[in-house]
C-alpha cells in the first residue's frame, strides 16, 4: 500500500510539473510575440524619415524635447578656454563623420551675456552645413568651432557647443563678437554634395 500512496504521489508531482512547464513555456512565447513584435515595429521606423513632414522634421524614435526650441542661457564661466561640447539629449543615429552635411536647429548666443544673434527657430529652417573639413585639410564652410565640434556627435543629439573667441569670429567688424555659445539639434545627415550653396551662422 505505501508503495501504490508513493506512485500515486510521484504521478501527480510530475502532472503538476509538466503543466507548470506548459503554462512557462506559453507564457514566455507570449512573452517573446510582445516584445520582440513591439520592438521590430520600432526598428521598421527608428532614424527613419516620417511619411509627413513638419517642422521641425524629426526622425522616427527622436526626443520629442526636440521639436521644441531649447530655453538658452548664458555661460557661466568668465569665458571659454577652450571648446566644449555639452550634451542635452543623447542621439541614437548616425554619428558625423568629417565631410558630412548635417542638418541642424541652433541658436546662437554670446557667452557672457546670453543676447541671441541668430536663430534657425526664428526662420523656422533648417541649416545644412558640411563639418570636418579643417580635419581633411579643406577650407571650411562654418567657424572653426562647429566645424570641429560637430563631428563625432549623433543623429538625434542635442548639444551646447560653447566657442572660443578664436574659433569664432576672433572678433571681425561685423560679426558677433567674443566666445560665443550655441545650442544645436543634430536632425539628419545629406549626402555631402546637397548644401546648395552654405552660409555661416550668424551672417
Amino acid at each position: 500500500m505505501a508503495a501504490a500512496r508513493a506512485a500515486r504521489r510521484r504521478r501527480v508531482g510530475q502532472a503538476i510539473a509538466g503543466t507548470v512547464i506548459v503554462l512557462l513555456a506559453i507564457g514566455g512565447a507570449f512573452a517573446g510575440v510582445w516584445y520582440f513584435g513591439d520592438r521590430a515595429e520600432q526598428q521598421k521606423t527608428e532614424c527613419k524619415k516620417p511619411a509627413q513632414s513638419s517642422y521641425p522634421p524629426l526622425l522616427g524614435g527622436f526626443d520629442k524635447r526636440l521639436a521644441d526650441e531649447p530655453k538658452t542661457e548664458p555661460g557661466t564661466e568668465q569665458s571659454v578656454g577652450v571648446r566644449e561640447v555639452k550634451t542635452l539629449i543623447q542621439g541614437k543615429c548616425k554619428t558625423v563623420k568629417p565631410g558630412d552635411t548635417v542638418v541642424v536647429n541652433y541658436v546662437g548666443l554670446t557667452y557672457k551675456d546670453g543676447k541671441v544673434f541668430d536663430s534657425s527657430w526664428q526662420h523656422k529652417q533648417t541649416f545644412p552645413v558640411q563639418v570636418g573639413m579643417l580635419e581633411q585639410g579643406q577650407q571650411a564652410q562654418v567657424i572653426e568651432g562647429w566645424d570641429r565640434g560637430l563631428v563625432g556627435l549623433k543623429v538625434g543629439s542635442r548639444v551646447i557647443l560653447d566657442i572660443p573667441v578664436k574659433e569664432a569670429y576672433n572678433n571681425a567688424e561685423g560679426y558677433p563678437q567674443g566666445d560665443l555659445r550655441f545650442y544645436v539639434d543634430i536632425l539628419d545627415i545629406q549626402a555631402a554634395d546637397s548644401t546648395g550653396g552654405l552660409q555661416v551662422p550668424g551672417n
